[in-house]
Formats: C-alpha cells, structure tokens, sequence
C-alpha cells in the first residue's frame, strides 16, 4: 500500500469516506492512536493519521484527492 495522506484523524476520516465512495480500497494507519490522542496529533505530528491506498488505485485516489482540493467535492452535511 502507498501513503497518499498523513493529517489529523478527522481529516483522514473525510479523506477515506470520499475514496470509499469511488470504490478505492484504504487503510488508515495509526487510526487507534490518532483517536486515543488527538491531543498529539498534527499533520506530520507525533502521531499522525496515515492513509493509504493500493498501489494499482494511487493515480485514481490522487486524481480525486487533486479534485477535492480544488473545491471540487463538498463534505458538508
């Protein structure tokens, strides 16, 4: 698997919930210790969140991702 975001567990929670929605298999690391202490976590803190996504669907999360940042998705309720 390939990193593709490390961030706060809120931010990776948004992140995943997105690329599931386009069928991309992900895997939070870290995802235990980002909700036991969220005190410590920052993006590239001391215990940061950690997305990945397999290699074969990196270009298509990426692409989503690039998208999402440009204001292209809302993740509002």
């Amino acid at each position: 698997m390939i990193e593709i975001l490390r961030g706060s567990y809120i931010e990776v929670i948004s992140i995943k919930n997105l690329l599931e929605n386009s069928n991309i298999q992900v895997f939070i690391a870290n995802e235990s210790m980002s909700t036991i202490q969220p005190w410590s976590i920052s993006s590239g803190g001391v215990a940061p969140a950690i997305l990945k996504v397999q290699e074969n669907e990196y270009e298509k999360a990426t692409k989503i991702m690039d998208n999402y940042n440009k204001g292209e998705y809302s993740l509002d309720i």
